[in-house]
């Protein structure tokens, strides 16, 4: 007799993957994804090594999903903060600051997120968030009057600029920013935008 999956093992199955996904994501925030072995995973998810393997090919495929779920939550958030803006400056402003503090309080998931070497499978995620972040700032930027610069070509240097100057904010080598970095860093950084863009 062939096996029939029921709703009862599909739903245990679904159970268990999101256990694991879960243990995934806080060995990553709390180690990068250096630290994110199989067995580091088991560790954190309680369940045997074996036990990940039967959901998943690999590793990499295991933390590829992890990293898609988390940056689809990141750029959710992004999303938000810029549906609550209703001109250019206001835009930068949220872009920014989300962006900024976000990042400085999840330093290790955010310096995974961004940063650190990563297999095959989660490089294609990172550049999907990238792509992401680009298309939601655009979309907005496409219904204000902006100046004669192309909304992508915005967007793409407002990302790059933010993420240029994460580097060694997230440096794992480094000391975390005091308040008054985080501070100033999203006040230069707006203005910059700002004064790009000829918003004051």
């Amino acid at each position: 007799m062939a096996y029939r999956e029921t709703a009862r093992t599909r739903a245990k199955a679904e159970a268990r993957r999101a256990r694991i996904e879960r243990g995934a994501h806080r060995v990553i925030a709390s180690g990068g994804f250096a630290s994110a072995s199989i067995a580091a995973v088991a560790r954190e998810a309680e369940c045997s090594a074996g036990l990940i393997y039967t959901y998943y090919e690999n590793r990499d495929e295991l933390l590829g999903i992890v990293f898609a779920r988390a940056a689809g939550h990141e750029l959710s958030v992004v999303e938000t903060a810029i549906s609550g803006t209703s001109d250019a400056a206001g835009l930068v402003d949220a872009v920014v600051d989300v962006f900024i503090r976000r990042a400085v309080t999840g330093r290790t998931l955010a310096h995974a997120l961004l940063f650190e070497e990563v297999p095959d499978s989660v490089q294609v995620a990172r550049r999907a968030l990238r792509r992401g972040y680009v298309t939601a700032i655009a979309s907005w930027l496409d219904e204000l009057p902006t100046p004669d610069i192309p909304a992508e070509v915005v967007a793409r240097s407002l990302v790059g600029s933010v993420s240029e100057n994460l580097v060694d904010v997230l440096d794992p080598a480094q000391p975390g920013p005091s308040s008054s970095e985080v501070e100033a860093l999203i006040t230069a950084l707006s203005t910059f935008a700002r004064t790009a863009l000829g918003e004051q």
